[in-house]
């Protein structure tokens, strides 16, 4: 243990070995994020984000129109919105 007493914040970086950044589905379709559907509605999903809040990259990722994904399976329209979903996993 005491080896890791004199370690900085800077010695240590916490990462999975097997995950490489560029295999990252960041987008989906048209979509600049990745949406995704679930039993209640959808919503979209902003891998670009999460990796910049883990200091991956510094940079302004695309997130016009990510709050629009977020629907539930009610109201109007809805369906159009699955059927754009599903054909941008197509």
């Amino acid at each position: 243990m005491t080896i890791f007493q004199n370690w900085q914040e800077e010695d240590i970086e916490w990462k999975a070995l097997w995950l490489l950044p560029d295999e990252i589905l960041y987008r989906c379709g048209d979509f600049d994020w990745v949406p995704l559907l679930g039993i209640w509605g959808a919503v979209g999903y902003a891998p670009l984000l999460v990796l910049k809040q883990y200091r991956s990259r510094q940079f302004v990722p695309v997130t016009q129109g990510l709050a629009k994904c977020e629907f539930s399976y009610r109201g109007d329209g809805y369906k159009k919105r699955v059927r754009e979903m599903v054909s941008a996993w197509s």
